[in-house]
């Protein structure tokens, strides 16, 4: 040491020395320690599952209690595009800028399938919970959910059995008094698109066209608009989907609508209803197929099913689900029981072609023209 000076450590300065030593590792290694804890836990966000799905149902509507319930059991993330029209050639242009897709309308996934859009959907779960006749060809996409194209009349003005069946409302005695949505919707090109596989292109033609006859206003609006147009007096008999019922008598704007009217499960005692099917599938994109294929399988599950039928009153493809109890009522007056009603049953991949055929219809015989 500098003049000689020497320094000598004892035993209680070593003492000293190491006890500092390990006071200050203890607070760094708690740091280290902490730092390491925030790495890994910015590290699961980071990592957080996503499913990407594409639909033409809203965000905040009928899907949003199985999205909400989906993430909350796994942890992922579901993130949509939600548009109204243009779902196949969202999917045509962008196959796989999501993971899932699914539609209102099963008859645009069948066009989706036939253009090579889906892939199979390669699950022992679904094919276990989907009874067949819901099961996609070649399974590359399974019904979800049904609702019936119903028959509403005004309960003050028409008298039960006074119309019963589809063909019933191209009858003379209608003149004047059918109210309906848009002829080129989806919903009314599935339900002509019907018409002409099960009862043939002329007898379609000619109801079609008896019912563009009897409109007693410019067809405009959505379904519960039909409902309201009875309530008005503005027509006497509409064409509306099973579930607004039940929808309207819970909005307390549009209670008074529901009350208006009657139900008819059109020719229950013939063919039987035709019905309005959504779906699901897989697109093109296999790298989330894990996933995407646990999603499908919650849809599909007696929970999933549930969730649909509580938030949408839609009709489950599951046996073992029942019809939501402010459904269960409706058609009881034609001696129908539980809400359980007879189905014409269309299969999709019969309607192969008939979504065109139907809109050269509509146009041909100016069913949407102004009156």
């Amino acid at each position: 040491m500098p003049g000689g000076v020497t320094c000598r450590v004892t035993s209680k300065d070593a003492a000293m020395t190491m006890n500092s030593r390990r006071a200050w590792a203890r607070p760094l290694g708690g740091l280290l320690l902490a730092a390491g804890a925030l790495t890994l836990a910015g590290h699961a966000v980071a990592q957080q599952r996503v499913l990407r799905l594409i639909a033409d149902r809203t965000d905040q509507g009928t899907l949003r209690p199985v999205l909400d319930a989906f993430e909350a059991r796994s942890g992922a993330k579901v993130e949509g595009v939600f548009m109204d029209q243009g779902l196949v050639n969202r999917l045509e242009s962008r196959p796989t800028e999501a993971d899932v897709v699914i539609t209102k309308d099963a008859e645009l996934m069948e066009i989706a399938a036939q253009r090579g859009l889906l892939d199979p959907i390669e699950s022992a779960v679904i094919k276990a919970e989907i009874p067949k006749e819901f099961m996609g060809q070649g399974n590359l996409y399974f019904v979800d959910a049904y609702r019936a194209r119903l028959i509403y009349y005004a309960k003050d003005r028409v008298k039960p059995g006074e119309i019963a069946n589809y063909e019933d409302l191209a009858a003379p005695k209608w003149k004047g008094r059918v109210c309906i949505r848009s002829g080129s919707h989806d919903y009314n090109l599935a339900l002509f698109g019907q018409f002409a596989v099960s009862y043939g292109e002329a007898r379609a033609r000619a109801l079609v066209q008896g019912l563009a006859n009897n409109l007693a206003r410019t067809p405009k609006g959505n379904d519960r608009e039909q409902a309201r147009g009875i309530y008005e007096g503005k027509c006497d008999v509409a064409v509306i989907n099973s579930y607004y019922y039940a929808l309207m008598q819970a909005n307390p704007q549009q209670k008074a609508w529901a009350d208006a009217v009657s139900v008819v499960f059109p020719d229950q005692g013939g063919k039987g209803s035709f019905v309005m099917r959504s779906a699901s599938a897989l697109t093109k994109n296999k790298a989330n197929r894990e996933l995407a294929l646990q999603f499908l399988e919650f849809v599909a599950s007696r929970e999933g099913q549930q969730l649909m039928v509580d938030a949408t009153k839609q009709y489950s493809v599951r046996p073992d689900v029942p019809v939501a109890p402010a459904m269960v009522r409706l058609g009881a007056e034609q001696g129908l029981v539980g809400g359980r009603f007879k189905i014409d049953f269309v299969p999709l991949a019969a309607m192969a072609g008939k979504r065109e055929e139907m809109i050269k219809l509509v146009n041909e015989l100016k069913f949407d023209a102004e009156r």
